[in-house]
C-alpha cells in the first residue's frame, strides 16, 4: 500500500507543478485497489503524510523519483518537443495553408493542423492561407465559416488570405474538360453499388471505353443539368488494378443538389476532394502541405491529377490524428448528439471544440503549445487531458486569483474570538501586488460555513485551521451546526487546513462541470469583483472561468484542477 500511495502521490505532484493533492491521490489509490476503502481513516492519514513529504521535494526530484519508481506513468506524457525542419525551403518563398471544411465548429484537431502549418509559414517568413473546402453543399453552413475564422483568430492564427474552393468552380470545369480531352477522364453512369463492386475486383466498366467525343458531349449535358442526380459522374482514368484502391478510377466530379451559402445555386456539378485539392494547390502556389494521416492514400491521386494538368506538386507529409480521452471529435457524432439533445450546443464542455475549451478557461497559447509538442508523429494516439491541462496550468496558475467556495456545507460557530477580529488574505499566495481580501468580525463569536466533508470522522477536541483566519478546536459536531473554540491566530504546524465562507453577503454560484453536470455552491463576497471571462481558482476545488454574471448568481465553467 505504501508503494501504491507513493506512486500516485509522485504522479499527482509531477502533473500539478510540484504540489500533490490528498483528495486526488485518494481516488487513484482506491481506483487501483478498492480494498483500501475498508479503513479510510488510516488510508487518508497515510496519504496525507506521504503527500506532505513529496511536496517538500523540488519538482525535478519528484520527476526523477517517478521516472525511477513508476516510469510507465510518464509514457503518455512523453511527446515530441518542437518540430523538425521542412525540406526544400527558401525564406520568403514558402506557402502553407490550412483547409477546413465548414461543416462544424473548430476542434482541437483543427487547432493542431492550423497551428503547425502556421508555425512553418512564420518560421520561413512565408505566406499562410485559410482555404475553405466547401464543395459538400449539404453539410456546410454559413455559421461554420464564421465561427471557424473567429476561433482560429482567437487561437492566434494569422493569415494572408482566406480562399474558398466554391469561388474557383469554373476553373475546376476547365481542368476537368482538359482531362477528358487528353483521355484521362470519362463519364460513367454505372450505379454506385456497381462501381464499388468493380473497383473492389479491379475490373473496368464499359463506360471506360467511351470515345472522347462522347465523354465531352455527356460532360456538357451534365453541366446543363440534363441528368438526374447521381445518373452520371466524371471519373479519372487511372488504373483499375492499382494496388492503392483509391487510384482505381475515382470520381472527380458529381452532381450535388442544394443551395450553397457562398455561391447560391450557381453550380450543380461539384469537384470531389481530390480534384479540388490538386487544382487549388496550383492556384495558390502551395509549396508544402502538412495534414492528418487520414488523407495519406489520397496524395497519390492528387499528384496524378497535378501531373496530368501540369501543376507543380507540393511537398506533402502526414501526421497522425489524435483524440482526447473520452470525448467525441467526429463532426458526424457531434451533430448526431446535438440533434438528439444529448449535447446542448457546440460549446458543450463534453466536446473538444475550441469554443468549448475557450469558455472553460483554456488559453490559446496553451493549445498552441500542446499542438506543437505533439509533433508530426505518424502513430495514432489517444492523449489524456492532463497533457493539455498541464500546458494550461503553466499559464493560468500565476495569474488566477484565489477565492473560497463551499458546496454541501454546515454552519460553524467559533466561540471566544477576540473582539474586532480581522484578517487580510492575499488573492494570490505568491503575488501581493494582485491584491487582498479583508474580513472583520465584531463580536466574540465568528460564524462561518464549511464543507460537511471536512467534518467527516472528526471528533471533539480535534484541532483545525480555518485557512488564513484562525486556529480552532472542535467542541460539538452536529449534522447542521458545529461549535468550536478559538485557539489562536498564528499558523500552527500539524492541524488540517480547511477553507470557509463568511455567510454575510455570500454569493450563489453555479459551475458547469466538464461532464455537463451543474455544481451549486456559495462563494465568498469577494467573488463579486470577478469579471466575465476571468479564470480564477476556487481553493481546494479547481480553476474556473466566469461565464455569466447575473444579479443573483455567478455562473462559472470548470476548467481543471
Amino acid at each position: 500500500m505504501k508503494d501504491l500511495i507513493l506512486k500516485w502521490a509522485l504522479k499527482n505532484a509531477v502533473d500539478h507543478n510540484g504540489q500533490a493533492v490528498v483528495g486526488a491521490v485518494i481516488s487513484k489509490v482506491i481506483g487501483e485497489n478498492p480494498e483500501a476503502r475498508k479503513d479510510m481513516k488510516k488510508l487518508v492519514e497515510e496519504i496525507r503524510i506521504t503527500v506532505e513529504e513529496i511536496n517538500k521535494l523540488d519538482p525535478a526530484e519528484q520527476l526523477a523519483k517517478l521516472e525511477k519508481f513508476a516510469p510507465e506513468l510518464l509514457e503518455k506524457k512523453v511527446i515530441q518537443q518542437g518540430l523538425p525542419e521542412l525540406p526544400d525551403t527558401k525564406e520568403g518563398k514558402v506557402v502553407m495553408m490550412f483547409p477546413p471544411e465548414p461543416s462544424k465548429y473548430a476542434t482541437i484537431g483543427h487547432a493542431k493542423a492550423s497551428t503547425i502549418n502556421f508555425y512553418y509559414a512564420t518560421k520561413y517568413k512565408g505566406k499562410f492561407i485559410i482555404r475553405f473546402e466547401d464543395t459538400n453543399v449539404n453539410k456546410i453552413k454559413k455559421e461554420y465559416y464564421d465561427h471557424m475564422l473567429e476561433d482560429l483568430k482567437w487561437l492566434g492564427i494569422k493569415w494572408d488570405k482566406v480562399d474558398y474552393i466554391s469561388k474557383h468552380v469554373p476553373k475546376m470545369y476547365k481542368a476537368a474538360e482538359k482531362l477528358i480531352k487528353t483521355g484521362n477522364a470519362y463519364m460513367c453512369n454505372c450505379p454506385t453499388e456497381k462501381v464499388h463492386e468493380l473497383r473492389g475486383k479491379g475490373e473496368a466498366c464499359l463506360c471506360r471505353e467511351n470515345p472522347k467525343t462522347e465523354n465531352i458531349s455527356l460532360w456538357k449535358k451534365m453541366l446543363e443539368n440534363q441528368f438526374k442526380k447521381g445518373e452520371y459522374s466524371l471519373r479519372a482514368k487511372i488504373d483499375m488494378q492499382h494496388k492503392n484502391a483509391a487510384m482505381r478510377d475515382p470520381a472527380i466530379m458529381r452532381t450535388v443538389i442544394g443551395t450553397h451559402p457562398i455561391v447560391g445555386d450557381n453550380y450543380l456539378v461539384w469537384p470531389t476532394y481530390d480534384l479540388a485539392t490538386a487544382i487549388m494547390d496550383g492556384i495558390e502556389h502551395i509549396t508544402h502541405r502538412l495534414r492528418s494521416k487520414e488523407f495519406e492514400m489520397r496524395a497519390e491521386i492528387q499528384q496524378w491529377i497535378q501531373n496530368k494538368l501540369g501543376i507543380q506538386s507540393p511537398y506533402i507529409t502526414e501526421f497522425a490524428r489524435f483524440n482526447l480521452e473520452g470525448v467525441p471529435a467526429s463532426g458526424r457524432i457531434i451533430r448526431e448528439k446535438l440533434e438528439s439533445g444529448e449535447l446542448k450546443g457546440w460549446d458543450d464542455p463534453r466536446i473538444p471544440t475550441l469554443i468549448s475549451l475557450r469558455k472553460r478557461g483554456f488559453k490559446p497559447e496553451a493549445i498552441r503549445n500542446f499542438a506543437i509538442n505533439t509533433g508530426l508523429s505518424k502513430h495514432e494516439s489517444i492523449l489524456t487531458w492532463d497533457v493539455l491541462e498541464a500546458e494550461n496550468r503553466k499559464i493560468i496558475e500565476p495569474i488566477a486569483k484565489r477565492y473560497f467556495m463551499v458546496q454541501d456545507y454546515v454552519k460553524m460557530i467559533v466561540r471566544h474570538v477576540p473582539k474586532k477580529y480581522k484578517t487580510e488574505i492575499k488573492l494570490h499566495p505568491n503575488k501581493l501586488e494582485m491584491g487582498t481580501k479583508r474580513y472583520g468580525f465584531p463580536g466574540d463569536e465568528v460564524h462561518v460555513l464549511v464543507n460537511k466533508r471536512d467534518m467527516l470522522e472528526k471528533k471533539q477536541n480535534d484541532e483545525l485551521r480555518l485557512m488564513d483566519l484562525m486556529n480552532i478546536k472542535l467542541d460539538v459536531i452536529g449534522s447542521e451546526e458545529v461549535i468550536a473554540e478559538f485557539t489562536g491566530k498564528e499558523m500552527k504546524h500539524g492541524p488540517k487546513i480547511i477553507h470557509w465562507v463568511d455567510p454575510r453577503e455570500a454569493i450563489d454560484i453555479e459551475i458547469l462541470m466538464a461532464n455537463g453536470e451543474i455544481f451549486y455552491g456559495l462563494a465568498e463576497k469577494a467573488a463579486n469583483k470577478i469579471k466575465v471571462d476571468d479564470v480564477i481558482q476556487f481553493i481546494r476545488f479547481g480553476f474556473c472561468r466566469l461565464d455569466e454574471k447575473g444579479e443573483e448568481v455567478l455562473k462559472f465553467r470548470f476548467t481543471h484542477t
